[in-house]
């Protein structure tokens, strides 16, 4: 490659060589010292069995499932708690199962236990705010002095089949 030069006297030429040497070095380089990350998902770890543990009874902890129903068009249809009667639609239902939530919190913390977990089973169909009232409901509620106080702590959703 020959580059002009302003004073006219001649060309300078440009030797690539030792650049391109430097490029292969740097290129063998970072071969050599490139480490593959590990294969995702492989998990060799020695996990407790699925078991409940041998202390005292009152670390057993009461779990609650909500039921919640849907309308061909997404309203919801009711709320409840299996093995109870349904509690009712929107408003209502939800009052009353934070009032159930409340009382087998406040039983729960009376006998020294851990407070209960909510799982809730949801249609698929149900509208989203539906299920965010229900989270509200199971999570905290206004005390006698008109406080929000906390309800059960741990809420998860129940795994569809």
């Amino acid at each position: 490659m020959k580059v002009p030069t302003t004073t006219g006297r001649g060309d300078l030429g440009i030797n690539m060589t030792p650049m391109i040497d430097v490029v292969f070095q740097l290129m063998a380089f970072f071969l050599m010292t490139f480490k593959v990350a590990s294969v995702e998902g492989d998990f060799n770890m020695k996990l407790p069995k699925d078991e409940r543990s041998a202390g005292p009874a009152n670390t057993q902890v009461e779990m609650i499932d909500v039921v919640m129903k849907a309308r061909p068009d997404g309203d919801l249809a009711f709320v409840g708690v299996a093995g109870l009667p349904p509690f009712g639609g929107a408003q209502g239902g939800f009052l009353k199962l934070t009032e159930y939530v409340a009382i087998k919190v406040s039983a729960a913390k009376a006998a020294g236990q851990d407070e209960p977990e909510i799982q809730i089973d949801a249609d698929d169909m149900l509208r989203y705010e539906n299920i965010i009232s229900a989270v509200s409901a199971v999570s905290s509620h206004y005390d006698a002095n008109g406080q929000v106080a906390p309800l059960a702590k741990k809420v998860k959703f129940k795994p569809k089949e």
